[in-house]
């Protein structure tokens, strides 16, 4: 702030030369460049509405009716087409550019000389507009029949084409960072028991039982212990077999390659990536990245248009499990609480309403008769 007296040594009144100054003394070096870039188009575009509609950009003259009529003009022609048409803006990126000008008014507050804004800050009286209920979307039985196809085959989508890597008697290479089974491996834990994604990544190789993969193929009761979730809960999630075999798979070939002494996490990024976490435990947001790839991949082995997904999230898959374990399975065996299991949609802050594709069939496989009366066991091959 050492800048500040001399910048506003003639305490002028214009909007954009207050808007120059907290962008270089408040926002650039402090955010990065893309967040900077976002937040001074905001407020390009309120200092462009306040002169096209007053003639001036006088910041004295900004009134709350000024800020609440911009935040209606967005909502109603926010966004403008190449071809100068104008649609609506969702109210989330509304709220967005409302908050950018708040944070604005709030930094010329503190920092301007004394009778500039006379009224106070405008911002606080603009209420923000009400936001949607989320859509919930649950994969369909036939969409997670291709999902898990897509899956089998994983390898293949990975593996280098060029001619000196075809015709050997080995199987060909994948790319340098690619991590096939592991991101199988992690489609398979979200689809079969509903984990958030930073509960995965959370996720440490000692809370893995057994955490062998010889054991972990052959016994049909494997856990996860102690997985840490909203509200500083703890649980232990039980493992189906598509899940065990999964996760098995990723430790015996792809794991020991990348894990080093300080590798505490079941799943690591590749050690090939310079800018990798230390010890290697992937971020919440790379689970965005390698899901929407295993939908991308689906999306281009699939012809078919109802089955195709689009953008596939996490919380896609979250859902997907969800919506199945409220479903009763077709024939119930004695003493099973299979059917019981809560919905995650229920805990998740999305409305529970119908899914916009139907929800992924059930049935009963040979793990869930194996548990203890009171365990309800999540997962499983559909």
């Amino acid at each position: 702030m050492m800048g500040l007296e001399r910048g506003t040594g003639g305490a002028d009144d214009s909007l954009a030369a207050w808007a120059q100054r907290y962008l270089d003394l408040a926002v650039r070096g402090v955010r990065s460049d893309e967040v900077a870039g976002k937040i001074a188009r905001h407020l390009d575009r309120f200092t462009a509405w306040l002169i096209g509609g007053l003639g001036h950009d006088r910041i004295s003259a900004v009134t709350p009716r000024e800020v609440a009529a911009w935040r209606d003009h967005l909502a109603a022609h926010g966004n403008t087409g190449r071809d100068g048409t104008t649609t609506a803006m969702a109210p989330a990126t509304v709220n967005n550019h409302l908050a950018h000008l708040s944070a604005l008014f709030s930094w010329i507050t503190v920092h301007a000389p004394a009778g500039l804004l006379r009224h106070g800050d405008p911002t606080k009286k603009v209420a923000l507009l009400r936001l949607p209920a989320p859509q919930v979307r649950a994969l369909s039985g036939a969409q997670v029949r291709t999902v898990k196809n897509v899956l089998d085959r994983i390898e293949g989508f990975h593996q280098l084409g060029g001619r000196r890597h075809r015709g050997g008697r080995a199987a060909p290479a994948v790319h340098r960072h690619a991590r096939p089974l592991r991101d199988r491996a992690i489609v398979h834990l979200i689809l079969g028991t509903g984990l958030r994604r930073a509960e995965v990544t959370g996720l440490d190789l000692d809370q893995l039982e057994p955490a062998d993969p010889a054991e972990l193929r052959r016994v049909k009761r494997a856990r996860l212990n102690g997985v840490r979730g909203k509200g500083r809960t703890s649980r232990t999630v039980f493992l189906g077999r598509d899940a065990r075999h999964a996760i098995a798979g990723y430790l015996e070939s792809e794991r020991p390659g990348d894990a080093d002494h300080r590798s505490e996490a079941l799943f690591l990024a590749a050690s090939s990536i310079s800018a990798r976490r230390p010890g290697g435990r992937l971020s919440p947001r790379s689970v965005n990245t390698i899901v929407a790839g295993i939908g991308r991949l689906h999306d281009a082995e699939t012809a078919d248009r109802e089955r195709q997904l689009g953008v596939l999230r996490p919380h896609d898959l979250r859902h997907t499990f969800g919506y199945g374990s409220r479903k009763p399975p077709a024939t119930t065996a004695p003493n099973s609480n299979a059917a019981s299991a809560t919905p995650t949609t229920a805990t998740c802050g999305c409305t529970p309403t119908h899914p916009t594709t139907s929800p992924p069939a059930t049935s009963k496989t040979s793990d869930q008769h194996d548990q203890r009366p009171g365990q309800v066991r999540v997962g499983g091959s559909p």
